[in-house]
């Protein structure tokens, strides 16, 4: 025989496990299932903690689709972008600032290292150019002091500049080759 206190358990039991069944609602789902295609506009997956390590998403207002990695402290430490002209990676470190960015630049690849703060200076760049490889070398603030490349002559230059805002424009020393021969130029 049933007693009192055995009911007020039993059935609540029972009423539950009817309204599952009914509902077809998956209580515990333990097992591995393999899809032929899932569609979504945002995967996030978790750790034990319920903290993301990774979201692969796709960013309406861009019209973009990334996918990052990020480390325990909830901080990007990875990227990989898709955008309108091409596509680009990201590595950040510990704080979640940029430090190397591999990229399309101009249809172009480009390989791009940062300084890891917050902002984000490019202290060297290597490019494809106009007439071949670039290799920039920039200071603390981001302005150039160096640059080596190939010109218009298929041949390789060499220039050193102040550093300062408008740098480029104006070189301190610039070594040249040509047809001709090697050409130095010297800032009076």
């Amino acid at each position: 025989m049933v007693s009192k206190y055995e009911r007020l358990i039993i059935y609540p039991l029972l009423f539950m496990a009817l309204f599952v069944a009914l509902t077809g609602i998956n209580v515990v789902n333990a097992t591995q299932q393999i899809l032929d295609k899932l569609v979504a506009r945002e995967i996030v997956i978790v750790n034990n903690e319920g903290n993301t390590v990774a979201s692969l998403k796709y960013d309406e207002a861009k019209a973009d689709v990334s996918l990052e990695f990020f480390n325990d402290n909830g901080n990007r430490v990875v990227s990989l972008l898709s955008y309108e002209n091409g596509g680009a990676i990201g590595v950040f470190n510990q704080e979640g600032h940029l430090t190397a960015a591999m990229q399309n630049e101009d249809n172009a690849g480009s390989l791009f290292l940062y300084n890891g703060t917050s902002k984000m200076t490019k202290l060297v760049g290597l490019r494809s150019g106009l007439y071949g490889g670039v290799l920039e070398i920039n200071n603390a603030e981001g302005r150039p002091t160096g640059i080596m490349g190939n010109n218009v002559h298929n041949n390789g230059y060499i220039g050193l500049f102040k550093g300062e805002l408008l740098g480029f424009l104006s070189p301190q020393i610039m070594l040249n080759i040509t047809d001709e021969g090697a050409t130095i130029y010297r800032a009076e």
